[in-house]
Order: structure tokens, then sequence, then C-alpha cells
């Protein structure tokens, strides 16, 4: 009876992989049709933020990052050691597809997403040490930083990815870059909790919040580019490329 029960399951198993289909809400675009890829896109933002396991989309929305280093060298004015642990990155549901490019039959060549967020906000526990230009800055604790109006771009180079015969686009070179128009500090416990020398920098750092991020920008846009790859790579590692788009 066991050895019944365990067949009827292994081969209910087979069926439902056998079976198993490329979801067709929303329905599929055209190979480079860019205005139907960036409402579909806008789609899976809106609508799917918490995650949508038919293509493997991990929820975005908060999107869960458990560490991530920002480090800057001695010969930047902004020489710290910062690290994010256990935070959330919350606002893209409301973000707007606002380019897209590539996504032709050929995936070998370069691909573009663009989004416009009102805001998004990075919080979470946080350690820094290092100096922000003249100053020196120390401590552990919790951490809001909140982007305004940011234009998130991402580029990527799709390159063909054999498998079982089908050929899958695997995502390499990507490239990210954050331009927002403000930035809102809110440090908790710095410098071991004294609070004067901790109101004064988070001062500091939202007075002078466009010079702290032209010099970390290339720092931190590599970081959270390495998040935002393995977000899309494992998209498409569901279902062969000629699944995600039609003729």
């Amino acid at each position: 009876m066991v050895r019944t029960k365990l067949s009827l399951l292994v081969t209910l198993a087979i069926c439902l992989c056998v079976n198993a289909k490329f979801p067709d809400d929303p329905k599929p675009c055209k190979y480079g049709d860019t205005d139907c890829i960036a409402k579909g896109l806008e789609y899976f933002l809106h609508e799917k933020n918490q995650g949508d396991g038919s293509i493997n989309l991990i929820a975005i929305d908060p999107l869960v990052i458990k560490e991530i280093s920002i480090k800057q060298g001695a010969e930047s004015p902004v020489n710290i050691d910062l690290q994010f642990i256990n935070n959330k990155l919350t606002g893209l549901k409301n973000a707007k597809v606002v380019k897209v490019k590539g996504f032709g039959k050929d995936l070998a060549g370069k691909h573009e997403i663009h989004l416009m967020a009102p805001e998004i906000e990075l919080a979470g526990n946080y350690k820094v040490d290092g100096r922000i230009l003249v100053l020196p800055i120390t401590g552990t604790g919790t951490n809001s930083i909140k982007l305004i109006n940011v234009t998130l771009k991402m580029q990527f180079v799709g390159v063909p990815m054999e498998k079982d015969g089908k050929t899958y686009l695997k995502v390499e070179k990507f490239r990210m870059d954050l331009d927002p128009k403000g930035i809102h500090f809110k440090i908790d416990n710095l410098f071991n909790g004294d609070k004067t020398l901790g109101d004064n920098m988070n001062l500091f750092l939202n007075e002078n919040w466009e010079d702290i991020y032209r010099e970390l920008r290339g720092s931190i846009t590599s970081a959270f580019g390495k998040v935002f790859q393995t977000v899309i790579g494992h998209v498409f590692t569901k279902y062969p490329y000629d699944m995600y788009l039609v003729e």
C-alpha cells in the first residue's frame, strides 16, 4: 500500500512538471515590443511585488537585503567602511517604468530598464566607521535612508546559456545607477549614543547629501547592482528565453 501511494505521488509530480507552463497573466509581449514589456514590468512591480513563484520572482517590496557593504578608500573625502545588515528596501511597488530597451529575439546584446520611484527607503541595521569630509563618523544601530524622486537605471548584457536543449538568458555585465533628487538620512546611535554628536552628524548628512552622494555614488550603485542582478537573473532561470516573449 505504501509503495502504491508513493508511486501515485511520483506520477502526480511528473505530470505537474510536464504540464507546467509560462503564466499568461499578463499576456506575453512580442520580441522588442518595449511598450508592452514596460507595462508587463509595471504589472509585476504593482501587483506581484510580494513575489511570484511562477517566474521565480522573489518579494521585491520589501526587498530583504541580508548584508551589503560600502567601502570607500582613503583617497576620497568620504572615507568609510559601512555595512547594512538585515535591511529592507521599500518603495519599488510605486515605481513607474520610464524606459525599456532590448529584449529582442536575439537575446545576446544590451538590455535596459529605467524606473522612477517617488521614494525608496532602506531601513534596518548598520555599522559604520570612517570620516565624511572633515568629520569622523562611527556607530552601530538602526538606519533609515530615503531617496526622493529617484531614477533607477539598469543595464545588462544577455548571454545565451544552453540547458536541456533550450536557450536561457544569463544576466552578465550588470550596471546600475541611482539618480535621486534628494536624500534624507536618519542614523541612530552614532558615536555610542551621544545624542548631540549624533544629531549634528545627521544634520550635516542631510545638508550635504549631494556632495556625500557624489563621492559614494560609484560604491553605492555597485553594491546595490549586485542585489538587483540577482533578482533579475533569478527570474530568467525559470524558463527558456523564448517563453518570456513571442513572435
